[in-house]
């Protein structure tokens, strides 16, 4: 008789902010296309102008792929953390408890 194994536990979904100068739109843009499978699915995208009376760009994508979550992090930090502000945070959305190691 075959034991049963606990049932693996996946974490929520990654929501990461980006908030850029309107200026670093086209790279930003051209960048998500080339590491999400579908940015126009899963990215948002707000222009405003700030208090200063800068156009300023804000841009929430959703990532929920595990193996993707920390590449797309490492990815976006390291080629955009100087122009732009980058925040990460899980989502509210579980999609099943996850164990910790």
């Amino acid at each position: 008789m075959l034991k049963e194994l606990p049932s693996l536990k996946r974490r929520a979904p990654l929501r990461i902010e980006i908030l850029s100068s309107a200026e670093n739109t086209s790279l930003l843009h051209n960048d998500l296309n080339d590491i999400l499978l579908d940015a126009s699915g899963c990215c948002e995208y707000v222009g405003y102008v700030d208090k200063d009376g800068n156009t300023r760009l804000k841009i929430e994508l959703t990532v929920t792929e595990e193996e993707r979550k920390q590449y797309i992090w490492d990815y976006l930090r390291s080629k955009h953390a100087a122009d732009c502000y980058i925040s990460v945070e899980p989502t509210e959305l579980l999609m099943e408890p996850f164990l910790t190691p």
